[in-house]
């Protein structure tokens, strides 16, 4: 193992979910761990995994030059719109992982094309990579979809569907990601190499919404209407709310099929994620423990 790695993005979901991988992994015992941290942002969420805080930006490689002290690893959990600065600013890297997100392949998303950009910056940049793009994450009350699914069917009976929830998706569950970030770093092979890492089975929404009003013993009775009506709907909440509920982007790319293969991280470090019911039944007993003690 390295002797010391440097993170973005460890105040997150995603980042937490590695931190307490790494701290209940033997294999990481010693290795020095710095967190990127903006100054005013949760920097006592490293504290408890013995993380030096690093007082910078993400988005500056100035502000990232500052505070790298030459660790062999980076793990780039910030956005991956970054990626350029962190190139840049963690110059002498020796091993680079970097979460990305399938969102690149989007053929609606008008910043579909900066990520790919972010992508090839790193492939080009001569330092040895992997880049995971996992699709949408859930597992916890941090999530910012599934979790409003669950809030949603636990309080209404009507659930409206755009387009009467015929899209697919494969969720990923936070545990599987982090999990996935870790056997990449392990494994010599992933080097130079990009992967899909969405999650164990994929399903349409209004398949996603059942599996939930299963468990939590929920009947619901599941509304159909227009795209374009939520697209429209979607919008004006942007320009009225401060946090809209859902943005308009969101439903645009309910037009397409979000299902990915994910065999080569599953042949070259074997990536096993668990089934959206399994996933989301953890969710459930996490963070409303009485609804599933019923």
């Amino acid at each position: 193992m390295p002797d010391g790695i440097f993170i973005t993005g460890g105040t997150g979901n995603t980042g937490q979910a590695l931190l307490r991988l790494i701290a209940a992994d033997e294999a990481f015992r010693g290795v020095r761990i710095t967190g990127l941290c903006r100054p005013g942002g949760r920097g006592e969420r490293l504290l408890p995994f013995g993380v030096k805080i690093a007082g910078g930006d993400a988005s500056s490689a100035a502000s990232l030059g500052k505070v790298y002290r030459g660790e062999p690893v980076v793990i780039h959990l910030s956005s991956i719109f970054h990626a350029g600065a962190v190139l840049e600013g963690c110059r002498g890297m020796k091993r680079l992982v970097a979460a990305s997100s399938t969102r690149v392949f989007s053929k609606t998303w008008e910043r579909a094309p900066e990520i790919e950009a972010a992508e090839r910056a790193i492939e080009r940049s001569g330092v040895p990579y992997t880049i995971l793009r996992p699709t949408m994450i859930y597992g916890n009350s941090e999530d910012r979809n599934i979790s409003k699914f669950i809030r949603l069917i636990m309080k209404y009976r009507i659930v409206p569907l755009p387009g009467g929830g015929k899209s697919i998706f494969q969720p990923v569950h936070v545990d599987d990601l982090a999990a996935c970030i870790l056997a990449a770093l392990k494994t010599p092979a992933s080097a130079g190499k990009s992967y899909n890492v969405p999650g164990g089975s994929a399903h349409s929404l209004r398949e996603i919404v059942e599996i939930i009003a299963g468990i939590l013993k929920k009947r619901v009775l599941i509304v159909p209407f227009p795209l374009a009506l939520a697209e429209a709907a979607a919008g004006l909440q942007e320009k009225l709310l401060p946090r809209p509920f859902i943005h308009r982007e969101q439903i645009e790319r309910l037009r397409e099929d979000k299902r990915y293969d994910y065999s080569e991280a599953a042949r070259d470090f074997g990536y096993a994620p668990r089934s959206f019911a399994e996933g989301v039944s953890e969710e459930i007993r996490l963070i409303h423990p009485a609804e599933t003690s019923r």
